[in-house]
């Protein structure tokens, strides 16, 4: 198969760049950024589409800039970070054209009257509390390579916190195949969660570790605090990539439910372990209102009642809870989004502000549509940094029920 060459003009929703071949076929491509012209590998081919990743840049984008991590480039190399490539600034108005791509093609909405920015400046390097990485064959943490699951081991990481770095470093753990390490940026708190069991870790001391094959029946957790609030987080819970990020995810969301009235009730769905209930909810009880926590995972569900004890928290799915007459929700869904049976919940709150915290900008834009088509519509999106480095996107949106 011949390597074509051809022109990107355009980001698309996944993070590849786009640009048609000489046949007119849609083409996909990883390394490459728009305005460039490059030589491409082809690596799945389809009648009308293609993917593939740079083999050589013919005419670079003025956004290039030499990956600032050494095991960015060359071969092996660490796949952890797909757009080191890209200046930073430049990653900025990237992610907020895959969310506008995404609600224009996908949801089916007029982007035009949507409000479509990027949020505030975070920091690109050493800004991860959290990460989830392999355990090669001698038990020593790695990331995966590029377009493989063939582990990478860094000398040294350039987004994960120094108190990470260091587990990366000299942590071993014999009996797993997967670890997510998680730390407190703001307490120095550390733990490993390990896939499937500890056997017997080689750690610092100060390193709590806990097997898969434990949690329900032993209990470890970090602290971290967020807003001047400190929150318990526990293995196997989720929470945000760093303690930056969920601090601008929470002015985030606060600022989409500016002007809504604080002494109704507030829905916080996919809750997990109380980070907007811990902070934003609080201006519900305080000034009088009410706060419902809604969490599936029992561990988060525990987390939330702790970290958030003026919540009524209940620990069940959205799509089986039974909605109640809400005045804001506040939803925070997985990667794959609501769905069409949490979005009939969620509506029949009657809530006139719903705001969509949303990790992936394809399932952002199945679940605009879905809300759109229930008389909700979107007038802000604020594309969010939480991920440098990388094309994933976080993205809290607002959307307000028709009249």
């Amino acid at each position: 198969m011949d390597d074509p060459e051809l022109t990107v003009d355009r980001i698309a929703v996944g993070g590849k760049a786009l640009g048609l071949d000489a046949d007119g076929r849609a083409t996909f491509v990883s390394d490459a950024v728009p305005t460039e012209r490059v030589r491409v590998r082809l690596t799945k081919v389809a009648k009308r589409w293609a993917e593939g990743h740079v083999v050589e840049v013919m005419l670079p984008s003025p956004d290039r800039v030499v990956p600032p991590c050494p095991h960015a480039s060359g071969q092996p190399r660490c796949g952890g970070c797909d757009w080191q490539h890209v200046a930073t600034a430049a990653q900025r108005g990237l992610r907020v054209a895959i969310v506008e791509d995404a609600l224009r093609r996908i949801g089916k909405l007029d982007t035009a009257a949507i409000d479509i920015r990027s949020g505030p400046v975070l920091g690109a390097h050493n800004y991860r509390t959290g990460v989830r990485m392999l355990v090669d064959g001698d038990g020593h943490l790695a990331y995966r390579q590029p377009r493989s699951h063939a582990p990478y081991r860094p000398a040294s990481c350039l987004v994960v916190h120094p108190l990470i770095d260091e587990i990366i470093q000299t942590a071993r753990f014999p009996h797993a195949t997967e670890a997510q390490v998680r730390v407190g940026a703001l307490t120095g708190d550390r733990m490993a969660e390990v896939t499937p069991s500890v056997g017997s870790p080689v750690v610092p001391n100060d390193l709590a570790v806990i097997g898969r094959d434990e949690l329900g029946r032993r209990s470890v957790a970090v602290r971290e605090i967020v807003e001047g609030v400190s929150l318990r987080i526990s293995a196997g819970t989720f929470f945000q990539s760093s303690q930056t990020g969920a601090s601008a995810l929470v002015a985030a969301v606060r600022g989409a439910l500016a002007g809504t009235d604080r002494d109704g009730l507030l829905i916080d769905a996919y809750a997990g372990g109380g980070l907007f209930s811990a902070t934003v909810g609080v201006e519900w009880t305080d000034a009088g209102g009410e706060l419902i926590a809604v969490e599936s995972n029992p561990l988060a569900a525990a987390d939330a009642s702790v970290n958030a004890p003026s919540a009524s928290v209940v620990n069940q799915r959205i799509d089986e809870w039974r909605p109640v007459k809400a005045t804001a929700v506040i939803a925070d869904p997985a990667r794959a989004g609501l769905g069409a049976s949490a979005v009939d919940r969620l509506v029949a709150t009657t809530a006139p502000t719903i705001v969509l915290a949303s990790c992936d900008a394809g399932s952002l834009g199945r679940d605009a549509r879905l809300l759109a088509e229930k008389g909700y519509v979107a007038d802000s999106a604020r594309v969010l940094d939480l991920f440098n480095q990388t094309s994933h996107v976080e993205v809290v949106t607002r959307f307000r029920r028709a009249l």
